[in-house]
């Protein structure tokens, strides 16, 4: 572990208070080269770094190495700089119903968060700007953005809405809603819940039966011919491009059970070929290109909820008991 990754979360002791008529993109294609469990480990990791007591930390965004965001379900959010800490503030004022699940930063001076029903909050340089209303959002559930002049919104409802710098679209219509949006261009984005949507730039595709045997968690695209979509069973699903592979086990030993049970819950790909899923269990799972790794346990006791890895040799993992990891 190198000092310098771990000294990017050890000071983090104080908190600051993701149209119909398009096509299906749900053709079947070729599974994965392999899931075999005999690849290394999916990397070293830092011990569990308090970033605020008990925090429920939902997600977290990190644009460039030792710089993250991550957000809780109460609507806080802590900004993570290699030895630096600086107060973001709430996204939104007190309270939160939602929390701060849907974050993306592309930037050190760029977020948009989703924690508040129809509205969106932007970070400008080192402090949230006061919201923006959507009027005809109905609970924004997934957010992603390009950068500062580029992100999209899906809600409850389906009610998708696109950013371009200035201001919000009016609805361009989705399908259902979206537990996560991945994107790699104004042009190509993949939505992950009950089944996965691709946006071309127009329009959002019906979503297909990728997977029926698990609810979509989450979502990352390297390109636009890769992406990883994982599941509540376990199970990831690839898009070559073309289609979406069949679901594809790599975590069910053991099996996971119980009331706080939700299998593989995020999933980030900064290449083709460097992947890192976690789970509910705390455990992380790495794919090299060919194979997925055996979940290493890294957190044990308590439910990863996030992951983000802006490049193949660092990433950031959350908890829901206000820790993170680091591996780099």
């Amino acid at each position: 572990m190198a000092a310098l990754a771990v000294a990017a979360l050890s000071l983090l002791v104080a908190g600051c208070s993701k149209s119909p008529g398009a096509s299906s993109a749900s053709t079947t294609a070729s599974a994965p080269t392999s899931t075999s469990t005999t690849t290394p480990a999916a990397g070293s990791w830092s011990k569990a770094i308090p970033i605020a007591a008990g925090a429920n930390l939902s997600v977290v965004s990190c644009p460039a190495p030792g710089s993250c965001v991550a957000g809780s379900v109460t609507g806080q959010t802590y900004r993570l700089v290699l030895d630096k800490v600086t107060a973001l503030g709430p996204a939104v004022p007190s309270p939160s119903p939602q929390g701060v699940s849907y974050l993306s930063c592309t930037g050190a001076g760029f977020c948009a968060a989703a924690p508040n029903l129809n509205q969106v909050a932007l970070l400008s340089g080192s402090a949230w700007q006061a919201p923006a209303t959507i009027p005809a959002a109905q609970g924004i559930t997934a957010i992603d953005c390009t950068g500062p002049t580029f992100c999209i919104t899906i809600d409850g409802e389906g009610n998708s809405f696109a950013f371009d710098g200035s201001g919000w679209s009016g609805n361009i219509g989705a399908w259902g809603a979206a537990n996560q949006i991945s994107c790699v261009s104004p042009a190509f984005c993949v939505a992950a819940e009950g089944g996965p949507s691709v946006w071309n730039g127009r329009t959002w595709t019906q979503p297909g039966d990728a997977d029926t045997q698990g609810q979509l968690n989450s979502v990352s695209c390297a390109t636009t011919s890769f992406c990883v979509l994982v599941d509540s069973s376990g199970r990831v699903v690839t898009w070559n491009g073309l289609g979406f592979t069949p679901p594809a086990s790599i975590a069910t030993e053991p099996p996971v059970t119980g009331s706080d049970a939700s299998g593989l819950t995020a999933v980030s790909c900064p290449t083709t070929t460097f992947c890192r899923a976690v789970d509910s269990i705390g455990r992380v799972f790495g794919w090299n290109g060919t194979a997925w790794s055996a979940g290493t346990l890294i957190d044990n006791g308590h439910a990863l909820t996030s992951i983000s890895c802006p490049t193949a040799t660092y990433c950031v993992a959350v908890d829901r008991s206000g820790h993170a990891f680091v591996s780099g």
